[in-house]
C-alpha cells in the first residue's frame, strides 16, 4: 500500500491539496491553513471572512494563496509576525493573488504587509494600504521578486524611511501593470537590486508626501519603460527620479534606460526629472519620452537625445488619472526589439496592447485593445476598449 501511495504522489505536485478558508470552511483564518500546508498547496481565502490580526511566517514551497469570491482584507489589528509584516514569507516559488494588507506597524517604523525573505515571490492583483511599508525584502542575492496589477496607497511611517515598497540587495525585482501612489514621506518605489525592470506602472505622489517616485539608490541595472510617472506639488523633493545617491562609484554592470515614460512635473518650484548621484550611470540612456513640464531633464551634462519630446502640460491634465497625453506629431525613434514597448498601462492596475510604439511616451492612441495576457486578473479582462 505504502509503494503504491508513492507512486502516486510523484511527482510531490499530484499530492497537492487546495485548502480552503473562510466562513463554514476547513479553516477559519489564512494563518491556520498556512500551518497546515505542505509543498504545492493552494490556499482560497473567502473574501467574507473577517482575518483582522491574523498574522504569521510561513516558508512552504510552491505554495500559492488567493483571494476569492471577492477580495479578502487582513489588517494587521496591532499584531506583526516576528515584529515584521502582516506576513513574512519565505520558501520558494511562492504565490500571492487577490488579497488586501493593511494596518502593519512596529515598535523599529518598519511593519510591512508582505516581508519577503524567500527565494522567489510573485504578488499579483494585491492591494497594500496604510502600513508602513507595503512590501519589504531581505538583502539575498539569491532572491528575485514579481509585483504586477497591484495598488500600493499611503504606505510609510512618516519619517522618510518607509516607502511604498522597499526591495534590498536582491538579484531581479520586477514590478509592471501596477499602480503606486499617495506615499507618505517615502518613495513610490525604491530598490536596491542588483536589476530593476519597472514596466508599465502609474506612479503617482497623488495627494501623498512622497520623495522620489522612484529610487534606485544603489543603482544597479535598471529599466524604466513605458511608466506614467506624475509628480504633483504635495511632494517634499523636486527630484523624480533619483540613481545612485548612496554609493561612491559606479559598481560593475551599472546602466539606466529611460525608454517610452511619460513624466510629468507640476510641482511648483525648479525641479529634476533624472537626479544621477556619484554611484549612477555616466551616460543613462534616454529613448522617445514624453516630459510634460518645466523640470530640467538631468543634472548631468547630457544633450537630449532625438526621440524624447519635452512639451508644457495640458491645461486639461487631471493628475488623478493616468491618461490626457497630447496629440503629439513627433515620432518616436526605433529601437531595438528588447526596448519597443508591444503593452501599457491602464487604469487601475491592469495592462493593454500598445497599438503602436510610433508616439513617444507611455501610451498611444487610439485606445488600445485589451490585454491578453493569461495572468490578467479577471477585472483587467473585462474592461474592454
Amino acid at each position: 500500500m505504502f509503494r503504491r501511495w508513492a507512486l502516486l504522489c510523484l511527482p510531490l505536485m499530484l499530492c497537492a491539496e487546495t485548502r480552503r478558508v473562510g466562513p463554514g470552511q476547513r479553516y477559519r483564518t489564512p494563518c491556520e491553513a498556512v500551518r497546515a500546508a505542505a509543498a504545492g498547496d493552494v490556499i482560497e481565502i473567502d473574501a467574507a471572512g473577517v482575518y483582522t490580526g491574523d498574522v504569521c511566517a510561513f516558508s512552504p514551497e510552491r505554495l500559492t494563496l488567493r483571494g476569492v469570491n471577492g477580495r479578502p482584507r487582513i489588517d494587521a489589528g496591532g499584531r506583526t509576525a516576528q515584529g515584521k509584516a502582516i506576513w513574512v514569507v519565505g520558501g520558494g516559488d511562492v504565490v500571492v493573488e487577490n488579497i488586501e494588507f493593511t494596518g502593519a506597524r512596529c515598535p523599529d517604523r518598519n511593519g510591512a504587509g508582505i516581508r519577503f525573505e524567500g527565494r522567489r515571490l510573485t504578488v499579483r492583483d494585491c492591494v497594500f494600504r496604510n502600513n508602513e511599508n507595503g512590501i519589504l525584502t531581505w538583502n539575498d542575492p539569491g532572491s528575485s521578486l514579481l509585483i504586477e496589477y497591484s495598488e500600493f496607497d499611503r504606505n510609510g511611517h512618516g519619517d522618510g524611511y518607509s516607502h511604498n515598497i522597499y526591495v534590498g540587495r536582491i538579484a531581479e525585482f520586477t514590478m509592471q501593470f501596477c499602480w503606486s501612489h499617495s506615499a507618505i514621506e517615502g518613495h513610490l518605489v525604491k530598490s536596491r537590486a542588483a536589476k530593476t525592470n519597472l514596466l508599465y506602472n502609474f506612479l503617482s505622489t497623488g495627494n501623498g508626501t512622497a520623495s522620489y517616485e522612484i529610487d534606485l539608490p544603489e543603482s544597479g541595472r535598471a529599466l524604466v519603460a513605458g511608466n506614467i510617472v506624475v509628480q504633483t506639488a504635495s511632494t517634499h523633493n523636486a527630484a523624480i527620479i533619483s540613481v545612485g545617491q548612496e554609493s561612491r562609484a559606479p559598481g560593475p554592470g551599472t546602466a539606466l534606460r529611460l525608454v517610452h515614460n511619460t513624466i510629468v512635473d507640476l510641482y511648483p518650484g525648479p525641479s529634476t526629472i533624472l537626479r544621477v548621484g556619484p554611484g549612477g550611470p555616466r551616460q543613462p540612456e534616454l529613448r522617445n519620452n514624453l516630459v510634460l513640464g518645466r523640470a530640467r531633464i538631468t543634472n548631468l551634462a547630457l544633450a537630449l537625445a532625438p526621440g524624447n519630446v519635452v512639451l508644457p502640460v495640458p491645461a486639461a491634465w487631471d493628475p488623478s488619472r493616468p491618461g490626457g497625453a497630447p496629440d503629439l506629431k513627433a515620432e518616436a525613434i526605433p529601437l531595438p526589439e528588447e526596448l519597443t514597448p508591444r503593452w501599457q498601462y491602464r487604469h487601475p492596475a491592469c495592462g493593454a496592447r500598445r497599438p503602436s510604439a510610433r508616439k513617444p511616451g507611455a501610451v498611444e492612441d487610439p485606445a488600445p485593445l485589451p490585454g491578453d495576457g493569461a495572468a490578467l486578473p479577471p477585472r483587467c479582462r473585462d474592461q474592454g476598449r
